[in-house]
């Protein structure tokens, strides 16, 4: 499925066109997508921007918290239930500020600090990987020392002796 990547800006989104019957067509693809389509295709980094077919309206925030709905309804929680109360419960004005500022900001972070996490963990387990090579160019004899740590040269002698 050809998509575009998210750039910022709307403009580069996905166009996806939400008909009377509530199906949804990418016009890129020319193809009908579900909501569990929709979801891959942001999840993949892609923006999608949803159209009424008939109207033009942008009817993308509605269309993606109902993707939302469809992620609960097959056990992937992703709100949990107090939350969700105490979103219907809160003063209209201290939520939108919640969601516009403190929750997109915060959420932001925490990717940006699990990116951070998981690239250092894995140059860590690179590093792991390539010590004993390492070791080896450095330290004359390390190969000797590898091989009686690992019983190697033990299995060998014993070898040797049959």
């Amino acid at each position: 499925m050809a998509k575009k990547k998210k750039t910022g800006g709307s403009s580069d989104a996905i166009l996806i066109k939400r008909h009377g019957n509530r199906r949804l067509y990418n016009t890129e693809t020319k193809s009908y997508v579900n909501y569990a389509d929709l979801a891959e295709i942001v999840r993949d980094g892609h923006d999608i921007r949803v159209v009424d077919s008939k109207t033009d309206e942008d009817v993308t925030k509605t269309v993606l918290i109902q993707v939302i709905l469809e992620e609960e309804k097959n056990d992937s929680t992703v709100l949990p239930t107090d939350f969700l109360f105490q979103v219907l419960r809160s003063k209209e004005g201290t939520m939108q500020d919640f969601f516009r500022n403190h929750l997109t900001t915060s959420f932001e972070a925490y990717m940006k600090t699990k990116e951070e996490f998981d690239n250092r963990f894995r140059s860590i387990l690179e590093m792991a990987v390539a010590t004993p090579q390492m070791m080896e160019k450095l330290i004359p004899g390390a190969e000797v020392m590898r091989e009686v740590l690992s019983g190697k040269r033990d299995e060998e002698s014993e070898e040797e002796k049959s």
